[in-house]
């Protein structure tokens, strides 16, 4: 148990478990009477007592007519945030997301008021064994096949649809009208026209394309499918359904010849053997970043496992939660709104989530892992260092940039310290690595989700904004 005294308030925390801890916040009786005098200046207009004008009531009359308690409520929620806060600081304790419970004790203007908070904290990790990971061995250089490979990809890019005079195949782009009935009524959604659909594609649910294979414009063909048990739509799942459609256009691609022409047609090179020259330096350039990535991959696959630790559920939620803030802020950000989103994409909230789970316990374990490491190697983040990267990840520099930094809050200092002690802790590892022959990961794995967690712009562009409403507002 450790105790801590800042005047206003005494406060003091124990074990209940792994990773989980009591904290017991007992104000002063001066702080508790200053949160019931605000909470009675909050609330005041809301009594009407008889003899006095609205919002004129004394608060000792209100409390006799309405509890003495009337006011405890709103007085706790006024004082115990930054007391909260303030015993964490001064108990050195991170809590992993937000307090598990919160129970008030006593209260009273003579003695103050006591809370007891629940709340789940990081844990603490060890590690050791990361010296002499292995990580495959890559060849860098650019092959026949993936030149050929870029060149048809870019062939087809500047490919040009013409009219095929002939029964539709499968990579054809058709014009199509259609209405879709469930039984004998059309569904909503189930109708569209001039619309442009690539045979193959998927874009259609199964069995809807393949049946258009063979056709000829001007053709009518009724398409019998049924629609998948877990269609986005609960009218329409499981459902079977008729689509009357009509053939407008059969086109095909038409591909460019690949010659000198065509090399200056989509490059600033004369001549195809040049282009191809280019491309094999492009290959090589992405396979070597590739390799970099697929390191990492290897590495943080294996140092996982040397981590002793216990994580508690709350910080895998803890990351999931921001992970969609994040998202919704960036869905927002586009004028688009989380409802029509979700609609748009088929998806609920619940999904999503759930798509994320997995790579959520691998990305906090990873950074975990690689915490342990620096702590371990005595790694740390200079001021220079720390300025360096806000200013990269800002686009700030000189004056604006010193301001920026001196009014970024410890939370948020501390949340960017963190992600460079993990590229520092991976670079250690990377360094006393072995390459050897052994097959390549078909997907990394990376410690920052792409849409997940209080992200370093978000928190940039956070303080950043701050700081220009308090210039703003001075």
């Amino acid at each position: 148990m450790s105790k801590a005294n800042n005047h206003k308030f005494t406060s003091e925390y124990e074990k209940t478990e792994t990773n989980k801890i009591k904290l017991t916040i007992t104000a002063s009786p001066e702080l508790f009477r200053d949160g019931l005098q605000k909470a009675y200046l909050k609330n005041r207009n809301y009594f009407n007592m008889p003899g006095f004008r609205q919002g004129r009531a004394p608060r000792k009359l209100i409390e006799q007519a309405y509890g003495r308690d009337i006011f405890h409520e709103d007085a706790i929620n006024i004082i115990l945030p930054d007391a909260y806060e303030q015993a964490l600081e001064e108990h050195g304790l991170e809590p992993v997301y937000k307090p598990e419970e919160i129970k008030p004790g006593e209260m009273s203007e003579a003695t103050g008021a006591v809370f007891y908070i629940q709340v789940y904290v990081r844990p603490e990790v060890t590690i050791d064994g990361y010296y002499g990971l292995t990580y495959p061995k890559m060849d860098t250089a650019a092959t026949e096949n993936d030149i050929q490979e870029m060149l048809e990809a870019e062939q087809n890019k500047n490919a040009r649809l013409i009219d095929a005079d002939r029964p539709s195949e499968n990579g054809d782009t058709l014009t199509i009208d259609f209405k879709g009935f469930i039984g004998d009524e059309p569904f909503e959604g189930g109708e569209a026209k001039n619309h442009n659909l690539v045979l193959g594609s998927g874009q259609f649910i199964p069995g809807f394309e393949e049946q258009l294979i063979g056709h000829e414009v001007g053709d009518d063909v009724e398409v019998e499918v049924t629609f998948p048990d877990d269609y986005g739509s609960e009218e329409l799942a499981g459902k079977p359904a008729i689509f009357e459609v009509e053939i407008l256009e059969i086109k095909v691609k038409e591909l460019p010849e690949l010659n000198d022409d065509f090399a200056q047609d989509v490059s600033e090179f004369d001549t195809m053997a040049d282009y191809k020259e280019n491309l094999a330096k492009t290959i090589t350039e992405r396979k070597i970043s590739q390799q970099d990535a697929n390191k990492r991959s290897h590495l943080l696959k294996q140092l996982v496992p040397k981590a002793e630790m216990e994580v508690p559920e709350a910080m895998y939620q803890a990351r999931l939660d921001e992970s969609w803030d994040s998202l919704v802020r960036q869905i927002e950000s586009q004028g688009i709104d989380m409802e029509t989103y979700m609609r748009i994409t088929n998806m609920t909230e619940k999904q999503v989530r759930d798509n994320w789970s997995e790579s959520t316990v691998t990305n906090v374990d990873s950074q975990l892992a690689l915490e342990a490491v620096a702590i371990k190697e005595g790694l740390t983040v200079s001021d220079e260092e720390f300025t360096k990267h806000v200013g990269e990840m800002s686009t700030t520099e000189g004056e604006e940039l010193t301001k920026l930094v001196s009014n970024i809050s410890n939370a948020s200092r501390k949340d960017l310290e963190r992600g460079l002690l993990c590229t520092k802790a991976l670079d250690f590892v990377m360094e006393k690595a072995i390459e050897v022959d052994e097959p390549i990961l078909e997907q990394p794995i990376v410690i920052n989700d792409p849409v997940a967690p209080a992200t370093e712009s978000d928190i940039i562009d956070g303080e950043a904004k701050e700081v220009n409403e308090e210039e703003n507002n001075g």
